[in-house]
């Protein structure tokens, strides 16, 4: 019901400021028309203030404070109710179903069903407005009421009520497909995408996989000179990190699809001159000359909540843009940042041709382009789009022939504008606490109250009775006593959470090396008293803050432990060779198939030699749900075999059709060879 709710207030919320004027206006208004200028049988002044009060609430409600505005979305039900069906029916009630009133009915009617788009909350909202009158009227009478209506009214009103309801459900059903079909496309692109950056990710790993590592002091001979094999090294470190870049952005598009606001959910802080940094540096230029027409000039380093992935895009769109309209040979980009104590700057500032006045602010429009081929207007819009939802803005000056500037603003890491911005998307983020101490569990219980963030909490033996994919929050607290407390379980705990994206925190008592922890993941180490006296700065700190990646332990070839066999079954014959090399230098056999049906021939033929299925999703001839179906009705000895699936679509319905085939788990394309290898080896053992 609250979705709902949300929703009708979210379809409405654009056109509320009109809708408070007029009724704030209009209902005042309205009185002295109905009893001076057009007198009417009944009116009352008390009851068209009371309903102003709703309409003023309404026209401050981006004013209220962030807790009130919560609740606006229930505040909107009550609000419509009472000005719509309870005022005009109670008013056509005391005015003996006048000609006039039974016209503003019927206008209150068309109102209602163009503000509140879902049928049933609208029907809900009728009824008890409906009745409220009914009784409002009954009492107003002293306690009687008899119905003069003309009966032949009733028709007009149901088909006011039913076929006006039916016409816009079914405009948003088109619309609601619309979206659909949007998500579909977007997944589609995602796979698309993901397919060829698994490629890309296979070979790095090969190339890391291959040549040696200049860390490893024990050995300093190589066949190629040690400073190429760094060089090298750096080279695949970038490109890992653009493919990591790659699929934040391939999510961020999955998000904001059917939004018409960026999504903010990856938001955390960072550190502008580092990201700016990393866009210069990444940014993918023509040529070296245009490389060193950059600098980055700072008086003030700042701190940023928001994505760095897109703060990068936007800047990516500046030097695009600042490129494609150079005008002369000594051409330069400064990029600028700035701070005060109001707010924090980055200017990108170029020497290019400059940009007339009278469409300085078209640039921003959507679909505005200056006719280049390729263009469709869409880049400095979405840039808007992006500095709005960090809480900041972007505006262009220019001077045509000389210069243009562009300003990026952002408001300061403590201010309130970006507290509200934390307070907002805390309470879309989850916490799980894995604990036996029923004072941790109170007290993250209060926290969670206070603060707003969704908790849930698990024992330590329920925890070890989940899947690995059974973690998807953002904070997961690991509480190190009661570990402790079940014995050496540390060591099985440890794998379950090496594949979430989540922050692991581990509360302890004593020093942080008093636990023997071998997790592959960087954990953040908080002593549980520091934990109990400052957790609401603690929780936020583990929600917004930046936790940099660090080297995780080598990857050592496995010996005698893994000379099990795989079987990888993919329609992409690159992208199946390249998780073979990598599956066989460490250590384990290989078999490959080009789709479900000829995985079910080698299991036929051979299946004692099969220990592991790495299955795609989406193939020809046989996709791998239908593979796995299969392998799991059969009567054979293989009908148990671990199936891994590896897919680039991690969306809930995707998963749920995964788990229902009978596959036994799951890994996201594109994945590092260490992830793909803790994830064979968990189902190994």
């Amino acid at each position: 019901m609250e979705a709902a709710f949300r929703k009708v207030y979210q379809y409405a919320e654009p056109n509320l400021t009109l809708v408070g004027w007029m009724g704030l206006i209009g209902f005042p208004l309205y009185y002295f028309i109905w009893t001076y200028f057009l007198p009417q049988t009944y009116e009352n002044l008390s009851l068209r203030l009371f309903c102003c009060l709703f309409f003023i609430v309404v026209l401050a409600r981006k004013r209220l404070k962030s807790p009130l505005q919560e609740y606006m979305h229930w505040f909107y039900q009550l609000a419509i109710t009472v000005v719509l069906p309870f005022f005009f029916f109670y008013m056509l009630l005391m005015n003996n179903w006048s000609t006039v009133w039974l016209l503003s009915f019927m206008a209150a009617i068309f109102l209602h069903i163009l503000l509140v788009h879902i049928t049933w909350v609208m029907f809900v909202q009728t009824l008890l407005g409906l009745s409220m009158a009914v009784l409002c009227a009954w009492a107003s009478r002293g306690y009687h009421l008899e119905f003069t209506m003309d009966w032949t009214y009733m028709p007009v009103f149901l088909f006011i009520y039913l076929f006006g309801n039916i016409f816009f459900f079914r405009n948003q059903q088109e619309h609601e497909t619309k979206v659909s079909i949007a998500k579909v496309f977007g997944a589609g692109i995602a796979h698309e995408m993901r397919n060829p950056l698994s490629g890309l990710c296979s070979t790095i790993d090969l190339i890391r996989s291959t040549i040696p590592d200049p860390s490893d002091s024990r050995n300093k001979v190589y066949q190629l000179q040690e400073e190429d094999v760094q060089l090298l090294r750096e080279v695949s470190n970038d490109a890992m990190n653009m493919i990591r870049a790659g699929n934040e952005t391939i999510d961020l598009l999955l998000t904001s699809i059917d939004e018409s606001r960026v999504s903010r959910s990856t938001f955390k802080k960072h550190n502008t001159r580092a990201v700016l940094s990393n866009a210069i540096a990444s940014f993918g230029y023509k040529n070296v000359a245009d490389k060193t027409s950059i600098a980055l000039r700072s008086t003030h380093d700042f701190e940023f909540l928001g994505s760095d992935t897109l703060l990068k895009y936007v800047i990516y769109n500046l030097f695009k843009n600042a490129f494609h309209h150079r005008s002369s040979e000594n051409f330069t980009i400064d990029v600028l940042l700035e701070s005060d104590k109001y707010e924090n700057r980055i200017i990108v500032r170029d020497n290019g041709q400059g940009i007339p006045r009278e469409i300085l602010e078209a640039i921003f429009e959507d679909f505005y382009t200056t006719g280049r081929t390729g263009n469709y207007g869409l880049g400095l819009p979405f840039c808007r789009k992006v500095m709005r939802s960090f809480g900041g803005e972007i505006t262009c000056e220019s001077k045509l022939g000389e210069w243009t500037a562009f300003t990026l603003t952002f408001p300061n890491i403590e201010s309130p504008i970006v507290d509200d911005i934390k307070h907002k998307l805390i309470k879309l983020k989850s916490m799980l606490v894995v604990t036996d101490e029923a004072d941790l569990i109170a007290r993250a219980a209060k926290i969670s109250k206070d603060v707003g963030f969704k908790l849930q909490t698990l024992n330590v033996l329920q925890t070890l009775q989940k899947r690995d994919f059974e973690f998807e929050y953002d904070v997961i607290v690991v509480d190190l006593e009661s570990v402790k407390a079940n014995g050496d379980v540390l060591s099985h705990i440890e794998p379950l959470l090496s594949f979430t994206e989540a922050q692991v925190v581990y509360l302890h008592n004593g020093p942080a090396n008093h636990h023997q922890s071998h997790a592959v993941y960087q954990p953040t180490w908080i002593e549980t008293l520091v934990w109990r006296i400052n957790t609401p700065a603690v929780i936020e700190q583990l929600f917004f803050d930046t936790v940099e990646i660090t080297t995780t332990r080598p990857i050592a070839n496995n010996d005698a432990k893994m000379q099990q066999t795989i079987m990888v079954v993919d329609d992409s014959e690159t992208l199946r060779q390249f998780t073979s090399i990598l599956l066989e230098k460490q250590g384990f056999k290989v078999v490959q198939c080009p789709n479900g049906n000829s995985a079910l021939e080698t299991l036929n033929n051979d299946a004692q030699c099969i220990d592991l299925i790495l299955m795609d999703i989406e193939m020809p001839i046989m996709d791998g749900l239908e593979t796995s179906r299969r392998i799991r009705d059969s009567e054979q000895q293989y009908s148990n075999i671990p199936i891994i699936a590896h897919t680039g679509d991690n969306s809930k319905p995707t998963l749920d059709k995964i788990l229902d085939s009978g596959m036994s788990d799951f890994i996201v394309k594109p994945s590092d060879q260490r992830k793909l290898r803790d994830k064979i080896t968990n189902w190994l053992q």
